[in-house]
């Protein structure tokens, strides 16, 4: 059997690159901004911040921040390397940040690259005036995305920016937010819950305890006079420790992530048939942020008890598809990873679904294409349909997202479902598998080979990166009984 990996990409982006922006209704400008400030000693201050990684108590990696004052503009350099031990294969991950910000650290310029060792991911970010454009670079190809915020103030990094305001115990404020590996802006809620003294670097401070809440994710930062002390995401079991700039031990991963955030259950006998099954989630999890009902998929009563529904579609509609609803327009459009209207897509589409009868035919000809010829390689990157398309390797995202990127370039709907799925001796694993519409929604799962894909697939979100953000919030924390 083919085996999957979780959503850590995901918190990987969100972690270490998201940005912020203004309170809402409040004016922020540099007046409520503290300078960058240095604390006294070699190794604390505020312009050069190197953090340790551990994820689950086991060190993976270092972080940087560097700021560098030129006239009236700042230059944050923030460098990035992990080791990640995946399914008996260790992974470096690296990524590199680069943004040119105002002395207040609102947003300019923002540059990104991402590598697993297998494929690189870029992107350029430029803010004017309201608006961020935001170009995606991979496999040689460009995709040009715009996003609207409100406010006049986006600072560059999250953490980073907060570092730098004052803070007093009960203050809260609101963010815009913008995610590089998506181009979108969200929300955030940062909120003090305490000023206390805490370490940095051997000398105690009266650091504020800022909870950092944004699309699933609860961060805790301590920060003193522009610098990051700690920080912290306890589901996942992540700590980012401040270190000396010299520091730099070697790092070689022995825990397996893919053990380390599995998803326990009750044994589950025939775990590959298809028809009806139930399921109780289990978890101190605010399930108010989920969408749990998918028709013709899966549907939710309280609990909350999942009922996954998995049979073959009766009336598949004729292919080449006609005109579909006005709902079901998002579900053909490009984005910046969905490359649907590339022209090798395209051709590659119509070529696999050349003289078939109606649109179930023309998805069970693209689901083989990927199955047989896309490589299953564990990878920690951010899935591009058109950089699988070319190198033909990866896992449950890349599998995912070029069979939806091959449906919709020939006109059938298609959604990445995130989610768990049951692997073995009662352990259920983090896993991306596509859902068609074909005349209703069938789930399938290429990379497990599977036409229908089995009842223990269980839909947590759905949509593209930026909507599988609340993934995260379940990792640590979920279990699952069968009904």
């Amino acid at each position: 059997m083919k085996i999957v990996k979780g959503f850590l990409l995901v918190f990987i982006a969100v972690f270490a690159v998201a940005g912020c922006g203004a309170e809402a209704g409040e004016d922020v400008n540099q007046d409520s901004i503290e300078t960058i400030a240095s604390v006294h000693g070699s190794y604390a201050s505020a312009d050069y911040q190197k953090f340790a990684v551990s994820l689950q108590g086991e060190d993976v990696g270092y972080m940087t921040m560097q700021t560098e004052a030129v006239g009236d503009s700042l230059f944050i350099t923030q460098t990035m390397e992990w080791h990640l031990l995946l399914m008996g294969t260790t992974r470096t991950v690296s990524m590199d940040v680069e943004a040119r910000t105002g002395t207040n650290m609102d947003l300019g310029y923002l540059s990104m690259s991402m590598s697993d060792g297998t494929s690189v991911i870029g992107a350029v970010a430029v803010r004017t005036g309201n608006s961020v454009e935001l170009t995606m670079s991979t496999s040689g190809r460009d995709i040009v995305s715009t996003n609207e915020f409100e406010g006049n103030f986006l600072p560059a990094f999250v953490d980073l920016a907060s570092a730098t305001m004052e803070w007093a115990e009960g203050d809260a404020r609101t963010f815009p937010t913008f995610d590089p590996s998506t181009g979108m802006i969200f929300e955030a809620v940062v909120t003090c819950e305490a000023i206390e003294e805490v370490s940095l670097m051997g000398d105690l401070v009266p650091a504020a305890r800022l909870v950092i809440v944004q699309q699933g994710m609860r961060n805790t930062v301590w920060v003193y006079e522009g610098q990051i002390v700690r920080e912290e995401e306890a589901g996942m079991g992540m700590i980012l420790t401040r270190v000396a700039p010299d520091t730099n031990d070697a790092i070689v991963p022995s825990s397996d992530l893919y053990e380390v955030y599995a998803v326990t259950s009750n044994a589950v006998r025939n775990p590959r048939d298809t028809g009806e099954r139930s399921w109780l989630l289990v978890g101190d999890i605010d399930w108010n942020e989920f969408e749990l009902e998918y028709p013709g998929i899966q549907n939710k009563t309280d609990g909350p008890i999942i009922t996954v529904t998995s049979t073959v579609p009766q009336n598949p509609v004729v292919f080449p598809m006609e005109e579909v609803s006005e709902e079901l327009n998002p579900f053909l459009e490009a984005d910046a990873m969905i490359q649907c209207y590339d022209p090798v897509m395209v051709s590659v589409a119509d070529s696999l679904t050349e003289g078939v009868a109606n649109a179930w035919e023309a998805v069970a000809a693209i689901s083989r294409f990927v199955d047989r010829q896309v490589e299953n390689v564990p990878t920690v990157s951010l899935p591009s349909a058109v950089d699988v398309l070319d190198n033909l390797r990866g896992d449950c995202n890349e599998h995912t997202i070029l069979t939806v990127a091959l449906c919709r370039a020939v006109g059938i709907p298609a959604v990445t479902c995130a989610g768990i799925v049951y692997v073995d001796n009662g352990i259920f694993g983090y896993h991306a598998w596509p859902a068609v519409w074909v005349g209703e929604w069938v789930a399938i799962d290429p990379t497990f080979g599977q036409q229908i894909a089995d009842c223990t697939h269980i839909v947590l979100a759905q949509g593209s990166l930026d909507a599988q953000y609340v993934v995260n919030g379940v990792l640590g924390r979920l279990s699952v009984e069968e009904q």
